[in-house]
């Protein structure tokens, strides 16, 4: 810090969970919504998915700017602007009066929002200790995940009460009650540099990142395991509402179980992080989410397709997943030594844009019925052990 004075962890993670909640409101609070936008614009499902398809990949490449940003100013500067732009973002998002005006509001406000990922990484690699770091992420992602099970079940009441142009406008007013939290409490981490924002330096910078087989294993790991998760932010709305028949006031509760899990196994990894070893946690977190890929593989294939087995089998990957973001975040960042906004900015930037990936092609594969999803949850499953063995190998080669 730029004042010597190290926070305590549960100022700085509280912090970062408020400001980091409104980008996921974002997105997961009008989730309900989906089915009835394609009526209410007149359109395809196809077109609406890229509401959120779109977005994350906007989310996910903006990072690569934001963390040169971030080094070059400081965290604190690069979070207000953002939370102030989303803030206005979102209600161009409510006034849109077609599907294609809805879409690139979306875009420019994942362009805006994907500050708080890389900042919020950046801080605790600015502050914190490998050991700590996976402490303050497994507290990160353990009361994260109480917003994503939120956000739904208010967004699909919202919806019913006031229409979808409502949640918009509360995640407008979310953005600028964190804007004053983060203007009043956050502390600066870092001492801006001057050339961070330097051609020279930024392509550098990355070229290096791009060469480090420890940061790049990591992250992509972070990029399947997010892909996952959008697999079921894209597609579940329409296989459960559209398709099984799930009210949409009630979606939000079929995907507040899915978070839940996830908070579990976040309390899971917080509470083994002073007893196991990183690998041993990011074992445990594979391997639940291949169990869960298997299970919904027999799941599609037995015809066995209802509520409560399609949200079982998200439920023990997102249990899994407790432990891997609690672990792969700080393992990705262990090799990096300076310009923890640049290297944050490409991590971030490559989960996000996976996960934006994984959104389109469930979008492009859409044909109304749980499907899709089972293929691509697969296929991200096969990919996920082929990082995870390549994982095992770099600590082989490590030098301590």
């Amino acid at each position: 810090m730029t004042d010597r004075t190290i926070p305590s962890i549960g100022l700085v993670v509280g912090i970062l969970v408020l400001s980091s909640s409104v980008s996921i409101m974002s997105t997961d609070m009008y989730t309900p919504s989906l089915p009835d936008l394609a009526t209410w614009f007149d359109t395809s499902a196809t077109r609406v998915k890229l509401t959120i398809s779109l977005n994350m990949l906007a989310f996910g490449l903006a990072q690569l700017i934001h963390g040169p940003l971030s080094d070059r100013y400081g965290r604190k500067p690069v979070l207000i602007v953002s939370l102030t732009a989303v803030a206005v973002l979102s209600l161009a998002c409510a006034s849109a009066q077609t599907i294609n005006q809805l879409i690139a509001a979306r875009v420019l406000l994942g362009l805006a929002a994907a500050a708080e990922a890389v900042v919020g990484l950046a801080i605790i690699k600015d502050l914190y200790t490998e050991k700590q770091q996976v402490k303050a992420l497994a507290l990160l992602g353990m009361v994260i995940a109480i917003t994503p099970a939120a956000a739904p079940i208010v967004g699909g009441f919202v919806h019913v009460a006031f229409g979808w142009q409502a949640n918009f406008y509360i995640i407008s007013a979310m953005a600028l009650l964190a804007l004053l939290f983060v203007a009043r409490l956050l502390p600066e981490s870092t001492i801006p540099d001057r050339s961070a924002l330097k051609v020279s330096s930024i392509v550098s910078g990355y070229a290096a990142l791009l060469r480090n087989s420890d940061f790049m294993t990591h992250t992509a790991i972070l990029g399947v395991a997010l892909g996952l998760i959008f697999v079921f932010v894209t597609g579940g709305p329409f296989v459960l509402i559209d398709k099984l028949g799930v009210a949409a006031n009630a979606f939000g509760f079929y995907q507040a179980s899915i978070v839940l899990a996830f908070f579990l196994g976040s309390v899971l990894a917080s509470r083994l992080a002073d007893y196991w070893e990183a690998m041993a946690l990011l074992r445990m977190g594979v391997y639940m989410i291949l169990l869960g890929a298997s299970a919904l593989s027999l799941v599609i294939m037995f015809d066995l397709v209802l509520p409560w087995t399609l949200c079982g089998c998200y439920m023990i990957m997102t249990f899994g997943m407790g432990p891997l973001f609690a672990v792969a975040p700080s393992r990705a960042l262990r090799s990096i030594k300076g310009q923890a906004g640049t290297a944050s900015a490409m991590l971030s930037g490559i989960e996000q844009s996976a996960a934006g990936l994984a959104a389109v092609m469930i979008s492009l594969l859409h044909d109304g019925t749980a499907k899709p999803m089972a293929v691509v949850t697969v296929a991200l499953g096969i990919i996920l052990v082929f990082l995870f063995r390549q994982s095992i190998r770099e600590d082989q080669i490590r030098v301590p």
